[in-house]
């Protein structure tokens, strides 16, 4: 999975596994969350977005089934 870091406040990377369309998303605070069956386009739209924590809430955190990572 290759992982970038991102200019926001509350999260520090982000990263795609294209093969099998897991997006995880890295918290300031340490969490780690892995979403489900997100389509590259939206991982592409996530990463250019000026508002990335905005895009997650409205395009990703209620659409796409998750998990936390340990």
């Amino acid at each position: 999975m290759t992982k970038i870091r991102v200019n926001s406040s509350n999260i520090s990377s982000i990263g795609y596994d294209p093969d099998n369309e897991i997006l995880e998303i890295s918290f300031s605070t340490g969490e780690k969350y892995h979403h489900l069956g997100v389509p590259k386009c939206i991982y592409e739209d996530l990463i250019t977005s000026n508002y990335i924590g905005y895009y997650i809430h409205c395009n990703i955190r209620h659409k796409y089934p998750y998990k936390k990572i340990d």
